[in-house]
């Protein structure tokens, strides 16, 4: 599957703070190829509210950018109650702290909370599919984990940003 159909408007793309952080700024060649990508596709961005606030809330420029834009919006995602959501995020808990040697109790929230909103959000909204996008890589298998465990493969995809952009190596790296 090349780039070009990975994103698709036909699906809800929930989007983890750490993409957002790597596009870097609004004037960042990064950031341009993402907005590039997710406008071509068809795309709006989710951004729950828990990634707003590791983004440092909606006024900061990357963000304020996109939803000016329209090519993102805040969703109010309350945590996931449904059993297989609630499953989801723990089996998330479990392989992160796996894959990072941390103990579950330590394992950032929000990236174990995606693997379940994914799964409420199937079940919750008329969307053929959702995409999670994250650059974080112990979090991506721990949904990819959850969403196979939960029997949510055919409906909800997990990317990365170079899945989506490519991987540039004239981007200039900035640590944040």
């Amino acid at each position: 599957m090349s780039r070009d159909n990975l994103l698709s408007s036909e699906q809800d793309v929930v989007v983890d703070a750490n993409v957002f952080f790597a596009i870097g700024h609004p004037s960042n060649p990064k950031y341009a190829r993402f907005r590039s990508a997710v406008r071509n596709a068809g795309v709006v961005c989710k951004l729950p509210q828990r990634v707003i606030g590791e983004l440092g809330g909606p006024k900061t420029d990357r963000v304020q950018a996109a939803l000016d834009e329209g090519w993102a919006e805040i969703i109010d995602a309350s945590s996931p109650t449904d059993g297989d959501a609630v499953a989801a995020s723990d089996i998330a808990t479990r392989t992160i702290a796996n894959e990072t040697g941390k103990p579950e109790h330590e394992v950032e929230k929000t990236d174990a909370i995606l693997a379940g909103l994914a799964i409420q959000y199937v079940r919750d909204h008329s969307t053929t599919g959702v995409v999670v996008l994250t650059d974080d890589k112990p979090a991506r298998k721990g949904i990819e984990n959850a969403v196979t465990a939960q029997g949510y493969t055919n409906v909800i995809s997990v990317y990365g940003l170079a899945d989506i952009i490519g991987d540039d190596s004239s981007d200039s790296m900035r640590l944040i």
